[in-house]
């Protein structure tokens, strides 16, 4: 066996044809030119899409080699489906055996979800997913989640007319319709605030800056040279801080390095939005991890990289005028003491400080209640909700 045959988790599947009807077959991605085809199918979606903003084939080729850490515990198949010999969809399907410890059921996803404007080429692909998960004994399939929750999540259900912002989920109305009309329900909703960053800081936030500072608490930004340091405690914090979150299983600290962005942390966190809180005694106690909203430039790469495509990140990066505010930490013996809304105030300030005309906040779970008021507190409005749906299998 050559090293680029297993240089993918699907590379040792045999070839599989399952046929619909006179025209419309799905067929099993088993080799390397299937995945292009596979990665390469969302630009006959979003071709005519002003808004969409392509992923990075380096990061998708990354996700499904076979030394991703994530498949030591999981496994996927991928599906193409053709109409006509011609490509009109694409679906994976996931067991992760890690949720399926947590959660006590037998629960796999389908993601990487993308279909032209015709359901029957959709009911096929949900079809296939659900015959190859009861095959290993899964019982019920949840989705659209892109194998695990920390890259995409949901189906977004308003807010169509904009360009995604970072790490943001992003597809047509018509998916709505489709899965709802297969018989899937409503799993969770996960809320997405946006925040006005024209108006004055709210005042509460600015006393809640103060109060911070007068317990001796130091707020600092996340030391790029220094990321060895930073991850040893990095690391146990997002652990502790996402294990009681909707969706999240505990990993191994390795695998936590190729996720939520820590593998690209050196290049990607910007001191002045990541913000680490230190106590009296100097130990970090809470972390605030916002960003510029990279898919600006990110956009303009049309899904490659390469050196041209660090070249117009680097360039278009410094016209980046919205931000996001994505994850944070609070060691559970330091909640309730205005850290929260103190990092959202240096937050908003140095945004305002770079003429950020806006930001987005989450997502957030709909059952994350404390969450969505500490939000609420800067003055930032819901607007857009994203939808895990279910099905019995």
């Amino acid at each position: 066996m050559t090293e680029t045959y297993k240089k993918y988790i699907f590379s040792s599947d045999p070839p599989e044809t399952i046929k619909i009807g006179s025209n419309l077959e799905i067929k099993k991605v088993t080799k390397t030119k299937e995945f292009k085809d596979f990665f390469r199918f969302a630009w006959k979606i979003y071709e005519k899409d002003k808004n969409w903003v392509p992923s990075i084939w380096e990061e998708i080729k990354g996700f499904f080699k076979t030394k991703n850490y994530f498949w030591k515990h999981a496994q996927a198949c991928l599906f193409l489906a053709y109409k006509n010999n011609e490509i009109v969809g694409r679906i994976a399907v996931i067991v992760d055996d890690l949720i399926i410890k947590k959660e006590k059921k037998n629960i796999g996803y389908f993601g990487f979800f993308e279909a032209i404007d015709d359901y029957k080429v959709s009911q096929a692909l949900f079809d296939t997913a659900k015959k190859w998960l009861k095959s290993k004994k899964i019982t019920k399939m949840r989705g659209p989640i892109d194998a695990r929750i920390d890259i995409r999540c949901g189906l977004l259900l308003n807010g169509y007319n904009e360009t995604p912002f970072i790490f943001a989920s992003y597809n047509p109305k018509y998916y709505v319709d489709f899965v709802e009309r297969y018989g899937m329900k409503k799993c969770r909703d996960q809320l997405v605030y946006y925040l006005d960053l024209s108006p004055p800081i709210p005042q509460y936030l600015k006393d809640a800056a103060e109060k911070v500072e007068k317990m001796g608490i130091k707020i600092r930004g996340f030391k790029r040279l220094k990321v060895g340091d930073e991850l040893r405690w990095l690391i146990p914090m997002i652990l502790k801080t996402f294990s009681f979150h909707w969706g999240y299983v505990d990993v191994p600290e390795e695998e936590v390095k190729t996720r939520f962005g820590v593998k690209q942390i050196r290049w990607v966190a910007d001191p002045g939005l990541f913000l680490v809180a230190e106590s009296p005694q100097g130990k970090p106690i809470a972390f605030k991890w916002s960003t510029p909203d990279f898919n600006q430039p990110i956009k303009k790469l049309n899904g490659k990289l390469g050196i041209i495509g660090y070249l117009k990140i680097f360039y278009y990066s410094k016209k980046i005028n919205r931000g996001r505010f994505n994850f944070v930490g609070i060691k559970k013996e330091w909640q309730g003491k205005n850290l929260g809304s103190a990092m959202n105030y240096w937050t908003m300030l140095e945004m305002k400080k770079r003429n950020y005309y806006g930001a987005e906040c989450g997502w957030i779970d709909e059952k994350n209640i404390a969450s969505q008021k500490t939000i609420e507190k800067t003055g930032a409005k819901l607007y857009k909700k994203y939808r895990v749906y279910e099905i019995k299998i």
